[in-house]
């Protein structure tokens, strides 16, 4: 009645800053008015990601922390992949600003943002557009 999925899907046609800006390149290509949203997990490091992406000019960043996921993700890649939202937003942030960057993107977080505090923290560290998915589903039951 069904078929297994990998969830996250491997993305095998992208190894490299270059491959990702290609692939961006053929979606605005297909369609001119795209939002082009590349969602980034929060770990050491993302900031110089989250440059290269703004660079290959996606319009949006997702900062993505270890807490959220889909509910096909299974436990290991919910509980022990990556950092909280936290950490990685204000590298991002950070680093876009740093190499004058900041204003080409749109930067996005979720991963468990359930209350009101975390959506300030989140815009105080840099976000303008915020992911909920968690808390909607604990109120629905």
């Amino acid at each position: 009645p069904g078929v297994g999925l990998i969830s996250p899907p491997p993305h095998h046609d992208i190894y490299s800053i270059e491959d990702l800006a290609q692939l961006i390149h053929d979606l605005k290509n297909a369609n001119r008015d795209a939002r082009i949203s590349v969602k980034l997990v929060s770990k050491a490091g993302v900031g110089t990601i989250a440059a290269g992406v703004a660079k290959a000019t996606a319009g949006v960043i997702v900062i993505s922390g270890y807490d959220g996921g889909t509910g096909a993700s299974p436990k290991t890649s919910i509980k022990h992949t990556g950092l909280p939202w936290e950490l990685g937003l204000a590298e991002a942030h950070q680093t876009l600003m740093l190499n004058g960057l900041r204003d080409r993107v749109v930067l996005e977080t979720d991963g468990k943002l359930m209350t009101g505090r975390d959506v300030v923290m989140a815009a105080l560290l840099g976000a303008e557009e915020f992911g909920f998915a968690t808390a909607p589903l604990v109120v629905l039951g």
